[in-house]
């Protein structure tokens, strides 16, 4: 049971680092999204790379960009299929998980707000939690 609601946990995560890929990948030019008033201290626009912005690089970058949290939460989305137990993915559900989360931090990184701060932290814990039974290459 237990490892039924940690998957499900998983692919739902899975599937919000999906959804901002889609919106990030369909959408690369569209202006960032309004915050509250309370949240002007952040110099970031929400829904766009701050590293992007700053640099000038255009919607083409963008598109990368999006390309990479769809990659992300993709992965992250069959690890979690595979934690709940469906066979073909029970072996690989610890390197698609790590390799999901890692790039999810990449992904948060470049796109880095407040309102992320809960991924960051699961993407993290998903590293920590699973790097030590990561089978070594060539086992």
């Amino acid at each position: 049971m237990v490892q039924t609601v940690l998957g499900g946990f998983l692919v739902v995560h899975g599937l919000i680092t999906t959804m901002i890929g889609v919106v990030t990948f369909t959408s690369p030019s569209a202006p960032a999204l309004a915050m509250p008033s309370w949240l002007n201290w952040w110099p970031g626009p929400f829904g766009r790379s701050w590293l992007f912005e700053a640099l000038n690089l255009g919607s083409g970058v963008a598109v990368a960009g999006g390309l990479l949290w769809l990659a992300a939460g993709v992965v992250l989305v069959i690890g979690g299929v595979g934690w709940i137990g469906v066979p073909a993915l029970t072996d690989l559900k610890v390197p698609l998980l790590v390799t999901g989360a890692s790039l999810g931090l990449v992904a948060l990184a470049l796109y880095f707000h407040p309102f992320y701060v809960a991924a960051v932290l699961i993407n993290l814990a998903l590293i920590v939690l699973l790097w030590g039974r990561l089978a070594p290459v060539g086992s």
